[in-house]
């Protein structure tokens, strides 16, 4: 089976997410392991093509119905740069390398696609292993995250 989505491996420090109710802002169905990112509105939306910056991912399921009738809020683990999350690929075998592909990409909000290193914002940390699909079950981090520690290198 697949991974549901981005699942927590390990902190670089050590140290576990923080869980964060986060209100919705899409009517879509959300699922445990999609990622999302907090829009100008304020609320959080599931990345659903090209990944760059990421808020958190989805600890809890939320149904479209659910989202309809007025469930406002989900609980998010908020996403550092420390983190390492794992996740299924689309395929068996995969484009990047490790610790050097810092632009893997996603199909969309829980799955990483093997063939596009150039549009997101995931840096590959370990491909060593395969899913029970047969594709690729990589581990990597983010990047670019709304809270957390950034690059503020300008120079």
């Amino acid at each position: 089976m697949a991974s549901r989505g981005f699942e927590f491996a390990y902190d670089l420090n050590q140290s576990t997410p923080v869980i964060k109710d986060l209100t919705l802002g899409d009517s879509t169905a959300y699922l445990v392991g999609d990622i999302g990112l907090i829009q100008s509105d304020g609320y959080i939306d599931k990345c659903t093509t090209s990944t760059g910056e990421v808020t958190g991912v989805c600890m809890e399921s939320v149904a479209a119905a659910d989202v309809s009738s007025g469930v406002t809020e989900a609980k998010f683990a908020i996403v550092t740069n420390t983190q390492v999350w794992r996740c299924s690929m689309d395929e068996a075998s995969v484009s990047g390398v490790v610790g050097y592909t810092k632009t893997q990409d996603t199909v969309d909000a829980n799955t990483l696609d093997a063939d596009s290193i150039t549009a997101g914002s995931l840096i590959l940390y370990d491909v060593s292993k395969t899913d029970s699909d047969g594709n690729v079950l990589a581990y990597v981090m983010f990047s670019d995250v709304t809270f957390g520690a950034q690059d503020t290198n300008t120079s």
